[in-house]
């Protein structure tokens, strides 16, 4: 890695990175301050660093961090959708009825989201709430493409699993 790298890598990914933290339930100033780590570490290491894909290196450092910073608190992860997120799907006026439904159905949401692993629920937040490309996720998580897809399907049904379950039990 050279400077001008690090300094396009900053550019380009910093913001998902922190993006990402944010979603899966990092308070805001550990983002940032996670954010900042990982890419002074790889300031630091830029010399001894020999990685193919630099971007997923600096996305595995910061989930890393993350998971650090929880096991120190002894706080553990959660799924966390952003308001937007059905503000944004649903395109018409709206009375205050509809908005508090929609918040409730937000909430309804990340518990069935915090029943599925980890890694499922993460990368459903990689592909629909960051409206990452497969591509994209293959690229920072440094896995292939095909296997992307074929985790995100069986995610999908695993959601839609416990969704089903979920609405049941509510009824």
């Amino acid at each position: 890695m050279q400077i001008q790298t690090i300094e396009d890598l900053y550019r380009e990914k910093s913001r998902v990175i922190f993006r990402y933290l944010i979603k899966i339930g990092c308070p805001k100033e550990d983002a940032e301050d996670i954010v900042q780590t990982t890419f002074s570490k790889a300031f630091e290491h830029m010399i001894h660093l020999n990685v193919d894909n630099p971007s997923a290196w600096l996305f595995r450092v910061s989930i890393n961090n993350y998971y650090d910073l929880c096991r120190k608190q002894k706080r553990y992860p959660y799924a966390q959708i952003d308001e937007s997120f059905f503000e944004n799907m649903y395109q018409m006026d709206e009375d205050g009825e509809q908005i508090v439904l929609k918040k409730e159905h937000k909430n309804e949401v990340e518990t069935v989201l915090n029943q599925l692993s980890p890694t499922q629920s993460n990368l459903l937040l990689l592909k629909y709430e960051l409206d990452l490309s497969y591509e994209e996720i293959s690229v920072l998580l440094n896995m292939k493409v095909d296997t992307i897809r074929t985790t995100l399907y069986r995610s999908r049904n695993t959601f839609k699993q416990k969704w089903s379950e979920f609405v049941e039990r509510q009824s």
